[in-house]
């Protein structure tokens, strides 16, 4: 079976659970509505890629994929959904999956009722905040293996820190002393990527099934592949290969990037990318440094052997379904 089959088998079951799982936990009063954006923003289109990983986890350890797991499935894409309004609202993005981002689409339908002009963003943070409570009140009503919890925990302060080093970094006023000496960009992307989006969702569905979890051996596999995956990323989110346009939101908001990293700068570049207004063109000036600094053929270099590593250290292990995981990385490297 490839990752495609697998993903078309089981992500209709996620989404009618993801449904399910805000409907249980509405609000008793006239603000009904407001959880229906909710659970709409939730099922907007996407790849379900956690939720798919945590159930491939589940059943390469021998789980039977049932209710609860896809409960528990569900509740990570819920998650998921929780941290994209805040990061929207962070990253002052307009849109989210082809549609306007939440604290937009609230801003939009309260604008002639409130003289706030913030009233998007504040009522996204806070309905983002009830995601987070509806998915936790969601596993408090299953049984969940032993350490399930530390490590689901775990799991969000990880990404949390990774989320405070992207912050941190991005635009910063430090540029030189800072990425003469340090690869932020790689740790931000174990953080933010490797372990949020790969890791933990496959290890904790592992935590459900019959077998002994062999936790270092699942992150030799799986966070090589994402940070790979995140440099690839990168390298897209700045230059579309296949239109040969730019898509210039990394280089508005100043962010610290694997072409940042692995490229050759002089000061001025630096001062200019880390502005947080910059005219078009500067943007052109950076498009083209960028492009001539062999940031994008070094990062390619770091990128194939890290999924070299992750495709190395999966023939090591035994599980269930591995076919399934080796498609998927091999999916994520040429997607």
């Amino acid at each position: 079976m490839d990752f495609e089959v697998f993903r078309k088998v089981h992500v209709k079951y996620i989404e009618k659970n993801i449904e399910e799982v805000i409907d249980e936990n509405k609000l008793t009063n006239s603000q009904d509505y407001l959880v229906d954006e909710l659970k709409l923003f939730c099922l907007r289109s996407g790849k379900r890629i956690r939720p798919l990983l945590f159930l491939l986890g589940a059943e390469s350890f021998g789980a039977k994929i049932d209710e609860r797991i896809y409960k528990v499935s569900a509740v990570i894409e819920v998650m998921h959904s929780f941290l994209l309004i805040h990061d929207d609202i962070m990253d002052q993005s307009d849109k989210r999956r082809g549609l306007p981002s939440m604290h937009s689409l609230l801003y939009e339908k309260f604008k002639d009722l409130n003289f706030n002009p913030k009233i998007g963003e504040n009522l996204a943070l806070v309905l983002g905040d009830v995601l987070f409570f509806i998915a936790l009140r969601a596993l408090s009503k299953l049984e969940l293996p032993n350490g399930f919890l530390k490590d689901f925990s775990e799991c969000y302060i990880n990404t949390g820190y990774g989320q405070i080093l992207d912050v941190i970094y991005s635009m910063n006023k430090k540029y030189k002393e800072i990425f003469e000496e340090k690869k932020i960009s790689l740790e931000i992307s174990k953080l933010k990527t490797a372990y949020y989006t790969f890791f933990y969702p496959f290890y904790l569905g592992a935590l459900f099934g019959k077998r002994n979890v062999p936790r270092g051996d699942l992150e030799g596999v799986l966070i090589p592949a994402g940070i790979a995956f995140q440099i690839r990323d990168d390298i897209l989110s700045t230059f579309d290969e296949n239109s040969g346009k730019s898509n210039l939101s990394d280089i508005l908001e100043g962010k610290v990037t694997a072409l940042i990293d692995f490229g050759k700068y002089d000061d001025n570049f630096f001062e200019m990318y880390f502005k947080p207004r910059k005219t078009d063109k500067e943007i052109g000036f950076i498009i083209d440094t960028i492009r001539k600094s062999g940031a994008v053929e070094s990062a390619k270099i770091v990128m194939n052997e890290l999924f070299e590593l992750s495709l190395k250290n999966l023939e090591k292990i035994d599980i269930k379904n591995k076919e399934v995981l080796m498609d998927l990385i091999l999916r994520l490297r040429r997607d």
